[in-house]
């Protein structure tokens, strides 16, 4: 598998470990059934060949919404970098822990949420340190300089208030 479809996989994955979650814990919330949706459509999406048509940057689902804008912009920096290629598991996990633990947060507050921000955080540490042992110098200082540029975008769209709307990301490349 390329290293989009592996990301693609990954994500499915991530997205169906959070289905299985809602569900163990008897949730009431659409979370669980959206996570659901997401990895099917992913899943049927790569048995069809047909990754190309899927979006590298995810859209912020309704029931979650933009938190940690400095994570969201390096895993969006990361992405469009090339960061895929050195680390697609590690940025499959980090989007979707991302979106786990706004959701949390939106749905039980801050106590429900640290957990799942410190583990997007690791994972796109991990995905990070992949990105940089691979690249030269100044292809690691164009990364740092889609990060700021990314998070000056995502910084004033942080939902402070825990209000969960969903959020469109655009790339900015």
């Amino acid at each position: 598998m390329s290293a989009r479809q592996q990301y693609f996989a990954y994500k499915a994955q991530a997205w169906l470990n959070y289905a299985i979650h809602q569900d163990s814990i008897n949730s009431r919330s659409p979370a669980g059934q959206q996570a659901a949706q997401a990895a099917e459509t992913i899943l049927t999406t790569l048995r069809n060949g047909k990754e190309q048509d899927l979006n590298l940057i995810q859209d912020i689902p309704s029931n979650s919404a933009l938190m940690r804008p400095d994570l969201w912009a390096t895993l969006n920096a990361l992405k469009d970098s090339g960061g895929i290629e050195s680390a697609p598991r590690e940025i499959a996990f980090s989007e979707v822990a991302l979106i786990w633990a706004a959701t949390n947060q939106c749905e039980r507050g801050w106590r429900e949420s640290g957990i799942h921000f410190r583990m997007a955080d690791r994972w796109l540490e991990q995905a990070r340190e992949a990105y940089v042992n691979t690249h030269d110098s100044q292809t690691n200082v164009a990364l740092e300089e889609l990060i700021v540029s990314y998070y000056k975008q995502y910084e004033t769209l942080d939902a402070s208030a825990d209000s969960c709307r969903g959020q469109v990301l655009m790339p900015i490349r």
